[in-house]
């Protein structure tokens, strides 16, 4: 193992070459096989090892290993592969899955972790969360969490409106790595925001993002300001090892597409999933990145689940030359109706500067989309995007 290559490293997020340093390191290893790095962060893979949480979800405890301690508290129940090595998840029930990257040799390391579903996932209304042995919360690690600088990795799947089918080796979620704390690489100021947000309509921009529904996508003679889950009790699970465009389901009978009120309005319907997106655009250079997260997590009786990672050079170069590329918002309502307005705050956004800056990348996905759906699904019948 090679011994503290972040000697000479300034703080901040970790580029490619740096999280290739820590997995040559022996430091990030998959217990499989060569570790699958994004530029700006990590593959995390599920292992054939699942357990159906028979009591719901089981929030991170602190010291100990969680999968053990869930275990001898019958609190799981490993699951059998179905035929082909699937594993068929049903909606609104939670499962764990042992993941195949363990953490090894960060200790004395200023290393932090921080975790969110692949945005892929999000848009299927999946939470997928990840557990780090040692730590009391999700989607997160620090130096004093980890036991002897070392953790196995857990991702706990909670699929809500459809089934998925899954298989070891799929990527739910991803980790961003930082060098000293992330909270001493933020970046903040009306500047900084002035230099990477957009907004068409020329309203200044503060750090936050705030719903589009005055400018509807045009799909197929519809004026469509969201996607609208369907929600029904025999859906065909969703095989998210399928990547054939032409074997992907047909959106139409998940989805439904939604225009807005009177007024620029939209009403959101209780235990409903819709697909949002931003009036802001968002263009980052090589040396910045971003994360999402909701202003508040649930506002009034709805809530958001965006909280993802925005990488170095999203929004830059555009097929279309447009500046900027707006973010998604995945809302779900909760016991009652709610009604959205134009312009409406959702999110905020937190700027980190890199450790290192990075080049950039030739696969780029969602860098030029608008409003879309997961890429699972085949595109919608007569859209060309």
């Amino acid at each position: 193992m090679v011994e503290k290559p972040w000697e000479d490293w300034i703080p901040g997020v970790l580029s490619d070459g740096q999280l290739r340093e820590l997995c040559n390191g022996g430091h990030i290893s998959d217990v499989s096989g060569p570790l699958k790095l994004d530029p700006f962060s990590i593959d995390l893979h599920l292992s054939d090892e699942a357990y159906y949480l028979t009591n719901g979800s089981v929030k991170p405890f602190g010291q100990g290993r969680y999968l053990h301690k869930i275990k001898d508290q019958l609190l799981a129940s490993q699951m059998p592969k179905e035929g082909n090595g699937i594993y068929r998840l049903e909606a609104k029930k939670t499962y764990l899955f042992r993941l195949k990257e363990r953490l090894r040799g960060f200790k004395d390391a200023s290393i932090y972790g921080q975790a969110t579903a692949k945005s892929s996932i999000g848009r299927l209304d999946v939470l997928a969360r990840l557990i780090v042995d040692g730590m009391d919360c999700y989607e997160f690690f620090d130096p004093p969490g980890l036991s002897n600088g070392e953790g196995d990795l857990y991702l706990e799947v909670t699929p809500i409106t459809f089934p998925i089918i899954v298989k070891e080796g799929i990527s739910l979620s991803q980790l961003r790595l930082f060098y000293g704390n992330p909270h001493d690489a933020e970046m903040r100021g009306q500047e900084l925001f002035q230099s990477l947000l957009f907004r068409e309509d020329k309203e200044k921009v503060d750090g936050t993002l705030s719903l589009e529904l005055s400018d509807a996508e045009p799909i197929v003679g519809v004026e469509c300001c969201a996607f609208f889950a369907l929600s029904k009790e025999n859906h065909e699970p969703i095989d998210l090892s399928i990547t054939n465009e032409t074997e992907k389901p047909d959106p139409t009978k998940y989805w439904k597409l939604k225009e807005c009120g009177p007024n620029n309005r939209l009403q959101i319907e209780k235990n409903a999933f819709y697909i949002l997106r931003s009036k802001e655009r968002i263009a980052l250079p090589g040396g910045i990145a971003v994360y999402c997260r909701a202003s508040d997590e649930t506002i009034g009786e709805m809530r958001i689940h965006y909280a993802g990672f925005v990488h170095p050079w999203f929004g830059k170069n555009r097929k279309d030359r447009k500046k900027g590329t707006p973010l998604i918002f995945e809302v779900r309502g909760h016991d009652v109706h709610v009604n959205l307005g134009d312009g409406e705050k959702m999110a905020r956004l937190i700027f980190y500067r890199m450790s290192e800056d990075s080049h950039e990348p030739e696969d780029k996905t969602y860098n030029d989309q608008t409003l879309e759906l997961s890429k699972f699904f085949k595109k919608w019948p007569g859209r060309d995007k």
